[in-house]
């Protein structure tokens, strides 16, 4: 019998490349940036002008200041119990400045003026119409019970959908996996295919989310131990026994809980009213949550139907939220507690915001390389654009899921205009063919240029064939209960992808925007992300 051939894939570089300077050892930015420096304060500074010249953490001097300073600006400590305070205890807002500064103006303008109502008086005699404002009794605000409720950007969540402040639609449905390592690669080849069919019509912006977690394994564990107490025999009782210590060994290392969730978003169509937007966003996420359904279903996956789509959302929201909290306590318990803290205060029940049931009581964003929310520390890796692998096997995403407790993946995939990436693709093929002739073959600018060459090559052929243009980001977010053993993590999670040729660039000092794209709630053009090119 035959050795069946696994197939393998292509991950084209960007083909955007801005070009090196001095033999290709620097970027153009950074000779710039250097240049204007180095004139700037003299050759005195020199240490200044070679660090300008390298870059601190893969970007540049001018990208790392301004973070450093944004970091500085809004780093704060968020608490149930307090008032937002920073280092030096002066209260600050919820919200971080870069949302602020994004609000929209009408809503800056409803907070200072008042609501008022048009009325209209008609004098017949006269024959003249009169118009005057009255003004309205202002609407009183809920307040949740949380403080932090403030701080994550969702309205509600109704019809299944999560309304976010800013006016979008989002939809989060889970997906149960099936095993694609262990299939054949006929079967492997059947299921790619019948992904790809489904990417074809799926949304614009669609989010693959992993979530990964300790497994709770006490309920097993107590009723060994209850069979363990009534067990007569001695060999049996040392059998159990073993088998009590076996099973504590394993669930502290390899007893891991995943769970896979499908985030998309409503893409309003031109020209749609805003009275209408909502009905159609129902609708047609709806739709998308059905096709879904229909296409993964083909691929071997299922998708998760609930009775109450808002409860699971929120106990989806929840478990992403507080991974402590939603260890110890499940939702239904949660919503009890919330529950009895309104009927305590006094306050109508049926007022209740969301969020209230799935915010944290602490986040703590003082620190640089990581942020802790309710005890659990967070530190976030990004894939930059030259961080993937040329050539990957089919299922290479099964290094990053199968990484173990508290490494959790996220993908993003946002399909762009055929016509509008040809004109690009074309454009930046003339550019980088007329800035190969000026380099020598010897110079690492050289080989740069010439794989941005055969990526837009690569690519524009499969647009001509009908095939779709899609812009990958790869974000891993990192958990553990002490910065000892997050750092470790981090670490060991360098050296596995480094061990895969692929390369991988920590969010220092922008934690905080970071932790944002994870949560199906953020609009993921905006942010810290920024992938490789592709088509799929």
């Amino acid at each position: 019998m035959e050795h069946e051939q696994r197939d393998s894939y292509l991950i084209p570089p960007n083909f955007i490349e801005g070009g090196t300077l001095m033999g290709g050892m620097f970027k153009t930015r950074n000779v710039i940036e250097a240049g204007i420096l180095g004139a700037a304060v003299g050759l005195t500074a020199l240490p200044l002008v070679l660090l300008a010249l390298i870059g601190v953490g893969g970007s540049s001097l001018s990208s790392f200041i301004l973070l450093f300073f944004s970091y500085l600006r809004n780093r704060r400590i968020l608490s149930q119990d307090a008032p937002a305070r920073g280092r030096d205890g002066k209260e600050l807002s919820m919200l971080p400045t870069w949302i602020q500064s994004k609000r929209p103006v009408e809503e800056q303008e409803a907070e200072v003026q008042s609501k008022t109502r048009s009325r209209f008086q008609v004098d017949l005699k006269a024959r003249k119409l009169d118009q005057f404002k009255t003004f309205l009794e202002p609407e009183e605000v809920v307040r949740p019970i949380n403080p932090l409720a403030d701080y994550i950007p969702i309205e509600k969540v109704a019809n299944g959908i999560i309304y976010t402040r800013d006016h979008r639609y989002v939809k989060l449905v889970e997906v149960v996996p099936v095993n694609f390592l262990l299939r054949s690669a006929r079967e492997q080849r059947s299921i790619i295919y019948s992904f790809i069919s489904y990417l074809k019509i799926a949304p614009v912006k669609v989010q693959f989310k992993v979530l990964t977690k300790r497994a709770d394994i006490n309920r097993h564990m107590d009723t060994v131990r209850r069979e363990l107490v009534q067990e007569t025999d001695e060999r049996c009782r040392q059998l159990q026994e073993d088998y009590l210590r076996l099973i504590q060994q394993l669930g502290s290392r390899e007893a891991i809980t995943r769970r896979f969730f499908l985030v998309f978003e409503h893409e309003p169509l031109p020209g749609t009213k805003r009275g209408q937007e909502e009905a159609e966003a129902i609708a047609s996420l709806q739709t998308a949550a059905r096709t879904a359904a229909s296409y993964l279903r083909q691929c071997g996956n299922e998708v998760i139907s609930h009775e109450n789509e808002d409860e699971a959302t929120c106990e989806i929201l929840y478990n992403i939220l507080c991974r402590q909290a939603s260890n110890e306590k499940p939702f239904p318990q949660k919503v009890k507690e919330v529950l009895a803290e309104y009927m305590v205060a006094g306050r109508p029940l049926d007022t209740i915001p969301s969020n209230d049931f799935y915010a944290p009581s602490h986040i703590d964003l003082t620190h640089g390389r990581y942020i802790c929310i309710d005890g659990v520390y967070y530190a976030y890796l990004l894939v930059p654009s030259n961080g993937y692998k040329a050539q990957v096997p089919a299922g290479w995403l099964s290094l990053l899921v199968n990484a173990g407790d508290g490494i959790d993946m996220d993908m993003f995939l946002s399909r762009q205009p055929k016509d509008r990436m040809i004109r690009k693709l074309g454009q930046q093929l003339l550019i980088n063919r007329s800035k190969i002739k000026e380099t020598s073959d010897t110079n690492t600018d050289f080989d740069d240029l010439d794989s941005a060459i055969r990526s837009g090559y690569l690519l524009k052929d499969g647009l001509s064939n009908n095939e779709d243009f899609y812009y990958l980001n790869l974000l891993i977010t990192i958990t553990a209960d002490n910065v000892d053993d997050l750092e470790w993590k981090v670490a060991e999670m360098k050296k596995l992808l480094l061990s895969q040729d692929m390369d991988i660039q920590p969010c220092s000092f922008c934690e905080e925007q970071a932790f944002c794209p994870p949560c199906p709630w953020y609009p993921w053009s905006g942010g810290c992300l920024s992938g490789p090119s592709g088509t799929c």
